[in-house]
């Protein structure tokens, strides 16, 4: 199920109770923080896990939340998949 190994990903903030992740991504324009927010949906959709979102015109503020106090796999994974879409669009 879940592994509770304290490695928050690089760049990510840990809060305790309810555990959660969370990271904001800042972009240069609109078009770049659209194509983060359709990239984001394209992971949701495949992992069939949707973070809360909180976005403005050039940034966007995820936030995953564990049920319990384990870090789930999959979770530690969206949060490396919503690293790549970022970095993708800034090179």
């Amino acid at each position: 199920m879940g592994t509770n190994d304290g490695l928050v990903p690089e760049g990510w903030t840990e809060q305790k109770r309810p555990l959660t992740w969370n990271k904001r991504f800042d972009f240069a324009d609109y078009a770049q923080t659209r194509a983060f927010l359709d990239c984001l949906a394209t992971v949701s959709e495949g992992s069939g896990y949707y973070p809360n979102l909180n976005f403005a015109r050039t940034h966007a503020v995820v936030t995953i939340q564990f049920e319990g106090e384990e870090v789930d796999a999959r979770l530690r994974e969206f949060a490396g998949n919503a690293d790549l879409c970022a970095q993708r669009l800034r090179n």
